[in-house]
């Protein structure tokens, strides 16, 4: 991470206060609302920030204590409040009144008590919450709609122009009888697909480019209880497995031991089943990353010099808006090469160093946004939990496929993505959605089930906020998927 420093608006410890938390919100409400940065520590606590330049500008009055460091936080992203009442109604959230049962100072809000019960050690809650707020960070670069970079410590990796967007799915034997690390080492893998997405763009949203759906030929007669196998006209065919891993290995990583040419995020679901996958068609998975933290705050990109650096705003916005193009093409994307008059041109990673893949769990990002246990949800039930709507093609009325002429196939896993990572901070967006919800909602034990709060309330509920324009998506037809009985993971 860049060397930011950060003071805190409201809430425990905060560095600027007020006598209510109207006042507060009214110092720092504009014409449009208010901007903050959402920082996420790593027992998974969030706080309202900002930047220490930021903050002496608005003359807010001098801060209590010493400021925080970036790298006090897991994520660090942007978070906005349309009117006064939201940004007061969340300093209300994270207000912290109640003393601990063991009379050691904590963070005992209703916002934060339950992340803050296990102490303030990296957690899996605060894994899960930075690596959500990250895809968000992600998606509004790709947009171009981050003003100013610096402000979120980014410190981007050398090869962050050239990332390609895929998503992975499969679906394994479910009659499978033997012991489980059996099952990992050689799942029986029925099928897979994988499809390649255009990024978004400041002017469009992510659109898939290519899908690839193989079965695997030596399995053929194999099927899942009351699952139909889903075959796409001109898409889906039988293949050896000696074939498909041929296949994977180039799209993927090539051969035992070989780097892939070009940096990828992989959208998955099951994180932990995908790699296994993956691994028993050849993929060497040992220096891919869980997560895009190293993708925004690598180490790398401090020791090397590149025109991508954020400190140069004005170059950075230019490039990201050339890089993104549009490529409306089912052919692979190519770099789009942007040399300037006078500068140099970019050099491409060191072989020694070439980027990993970047595996994204689709699923976790949903269960810690809703807050809910792990469980085993397939593609399609999550999908109709976000309403996200399958853009397959549609059939005519002669019941035959009819393809669109840009955007033939896109597949859920991407749009999963996009429909949680263009949108609001995890806690207003996922009291926006409880709203829209029509499964109630689940008690929260805290945090993977864990450390319990003794004093803690369970009707303490952040309240909704008037996002006017946040993404929330509505009801729509399920296009390929016509019932609960055609769940295939794919």
């Amino acid at each position: 991470m860049q060397p930011v420093q950060y003071y805190q608006i409201g809430g425990f410890r905060a560095h600027l206060r007020d006598n209510s938390n109207d006042a507060l919100a009214a110092k720092l409400m504009g014409r449009d609302g208010a901007e903050l940065v959402l920082g996420i520590r790593p027992c998974g606590a969030s706080y309202l920030l900002l930047p220490r330049d930021t903050f002496h500008a608005m003359r807010l009055g001098w801060p209590r204590a010493s400021p925080w460091q970036a790298h006090d936080f897991e994520s660090l992203s942007p978070v906005q409040f349309p009117t006064k009442l939201d940004l007061a109604s969340k300093f209300a959230m994270l207000t912290s009144n109640k003393k601990s049962n063991d009379g050691k100072p904590r963070d005992r809000s209703k916002a934060n008590t339950a992340f803050t019960a296990g102490g303030d050690g990296l957690s899996p809650a605060g894994i899960a919450r930075s690596s959500f707020e990250h895809q968000r960070v992600f998606y509004r670069l790709c947009q171009s709609s981050i003003e100013k970079p610096i402000d979120y410590a980014l410190q981007l990796a050398p090869w962050f122009q050239n990332v390609r967007i895929f998503s992975f799915a499969f679906n394994t034997w479910a009659s499978d009888t033997r012991p489980l690390d059996e099952r990992q080492a050689e799942p029986r893998v029925l099928d897979v697909g994988w499809t390649e997405f255009n990024s978004p763009t400041d002017s469009d949203d992510l659109r898939a480019m290519s899908t690839s759906h193989y079965f695997v030929e030596e399995d053929r007669y194999l099927s899942n209880p009351r699952r139909k196998k889903l075959f796409l006209p001109d898409i889906s065919q039988y293949s050896p497995r000696d074939a498909i891993r041929a296949l994977l290995q180039d799209t993927f990583g090539s051969r035992e031991g070989q780097q892939p040419v070009l940096p990828k995020i992989l959208l998955v679901h099951d994180e932990k089943m995908a790699i296994c996958v993956l691994r028993s068609f050849g993929i060497d998975t040992s220096a891919w990353k869980i997560g895009i933290k190293d993708l925004l705050y690598s180490q790398e990109a401090s020791r090397t010099r590149q025109r991508n650096s954020v400190s140069d705003n004005k170059d950075y916005r230019k490039d990201r808006k050339e890089k993104w193009a549009r490529d409306r093409s089912r052919s692979p994307r190519r770099h789009i090469s942007s040399v300037e008059p006078n500068s140099r041109p970019r050099s491409p990673p060191s072989p020694h160093r070439l980027p990993p893949a970047y595996i994204v769990d689709v699923r976790n990002m949903y269960q810690t946004l809703m807050q809910l246990p792990p469980r085993d949800d397939s593609i399609l039930a999550v999908a109709q939990a976000l309403n996200v709507r399958d853009t397959a093609p549609v059939r005519g009325e002669d019941d035959g496929v009819v393809y669109e002429d840009v955007d033939p196939t896109s597949w859920l896993l991407g749009y999963m993505w996009e429909d949680m990572a263009n949108s609001i901070a995890i806690d207003e967006q996922r009291v926006l959605r409880h709203r829209f919800s029509k499964e109630p909602i689940e008690d929260w034990a805290g945090p993977a089930g864990g450390h319990g709060d003794d004093d803690a309330d369970p009707n303490d509920v952040l309240q909704p906020a008037s996002y006017p324009n946040a993404p929330v998506s509505t009801a729509r037809p399920m296009g390929m998927f016509d019932s609960d009985s055609e769940d295939d993971e794919w």
